[in-house]
Parts: structure tokens; sequence; C-alpha cells
């Protein structure tokens, strides 16, 4: 448990208190090898990457330095390093829900463990702060697709499984438990980039992303000539 000062006052005298505060890790999960396969129609392998890597540092930043005794982690199955990442990278070759599982037993009654992925360019602190203020033994911000986008545990007692609709799996598995499961609603939240249709969300509402620049200059724009907006790219 670590502790924090807080200033207070009794009878017009100020004094510190010494008060137990609840550490939190935050989990980001990435997969550096052929990232994002469902956008191969469009780009290339090597553009697949540079996004994955874009993304990723939207995704870091939106939460980096938000509250106090938060350490950020990429937890990745092989070495990875960028300038710009200031936390901690995890090397584990297990899969992803082992690695979760594992995190979350380790922690104390209390302690608070969050779980963003990778590929939420959209996300910003705004949304974090709000994010991690919501009470609740299990937090789930669910995917348009119906998996689990940002997820926060409070117990120990509960466990991930994700891919295929993951969000209605946790909400079942924090029911079954007895543990108080909160849906946190967030359009910006939401939105993973997968496949085409999600690069015209990023395009859409990302402007002053790394993403969106980086997607503009490989040549994609939205088309606003017909009734409804349409991902495009410029020809070489």
């Amino acid at each position: 448990m670590k502790y924090k000062f807080v200033e207070g006052r009794r009878k017009g005298n100020a004094f510190l208190l010494l008060i137990p505060t609840a550490a939190m890790d935050i989990i980001i999960p990435f997969k550096p090898s052929n990232p994002k396969s469902r956008l191969s129609s469009i780009m290339s392998p090597n553009e697949r990457i540079l996004l994955a890597e874009t993304m990723l540092r939207d995704v870091y930043e939106a939460v980096e330095g938000i509250g106090e005794a938060r350490n950020v982690f990429i937890v990745t199955p092989e070495p990875f390093q960028r300038e710009w990442f200031r936390g901690e990278i995890v090397v584990d070759g297990r899969t992803l829900d082992e690695c979760i599982n594992a995190a979350i037993a380790d922690r104390a009654e209390g302690e608070e463990l969050a779980i963003v992925m990778s590929d939420l360019p959209l996300l910003n602190k705004d949304i974090v702060e709000e994010f991690f203020s919501i009470n609740g033994d299990v937090v789930a911000a669910p995917g348009r697709k119906g998996g689990t986008n940002m997820l926060l545990v409070r117990n120990p007692n509960f466990r991930v499984s994700y891919h295929f609709g993951s969000f209605f799996r946790h909400r079942k598995t924090a029911e079954s438990k007895g543990l108080n499961f909160v849906l946190f609603d967030s359009f910006f939240a939401s939105v993973d980039v997968d496949e085409p249709s999600d690069v015209l969300e990023l395009m859409l509402h990302g402007e002053g992303k790394h993403s969106y620049q980086l997607l503009t200059s490989l040549g994609f724009y939205v088309d606003f000539s017909s009734k409804d907006p349409v991902l495009k790219r410029k020809e070489k």
C-alpha cells in the first residue's frame, strides 16, 4: 500500500495526514509483429506497423501522467522500445488472458489495475480521467463490436476472457462472483481500429492525433461528396 500526505485543519491549526492510497498500474497490451492484419486491403505491412505504433503512442499520451501512483506498462510478446515511451516494457510470451489474470491475482484488495487496448487513438485525458473515477469492482468500456476496450479492476478475484464478445463475458463473470460491474459509455473509447470502417472514424474524429497525422501523410482522406462520408486514398 502506498501513502500520500493531505493537509487538514482542526481548530484553525494546519496539520498533515498520512493516508493510504491505492496504487494503480496501467497495462497496455501491444503486438509489434504483423499488427492489424484486417487492414491489409488498404495498407501495406510496413504501413500497418507504423499505424499500430502511432496508435499506441496516442493511447500512451492519453493515460500517461494522470493522477498519482499510476505506472504504465506495455506488455508485449517481443522486445519493443521507442524514445517517446517513459514507462516499463514487460516482455511476456503468454496469452493475453494469462498475462492479465496473473497481474490481477497479484493485486492486493483495493489496488487498481487498468487494462487499456493499444488501438484506441481517439482517447484523451478527459475520457481516461473520467473512466478512472468511476466507482465499481469492475468498470468496463465496451468496443463497438462487443469487445472490452478499457477495463478497470479493483477486486483480485475477477478474471478476464478477451476476444469474441468479451464485454458480455466480463459482465457475466463479475456478476457470478458477486462483484459490482459498471459500464462506461464513451464513443471515443469504443473506437478500436481493426477494419477500414474504423480508419474512417479515426479520420473523421482524430485530428491532432499522431495516427491521424500518419494516415494523412499516407494519402488517406475523407470524401464528403456523397450522402455518407467515404474513406479514400490519393493515388501515388
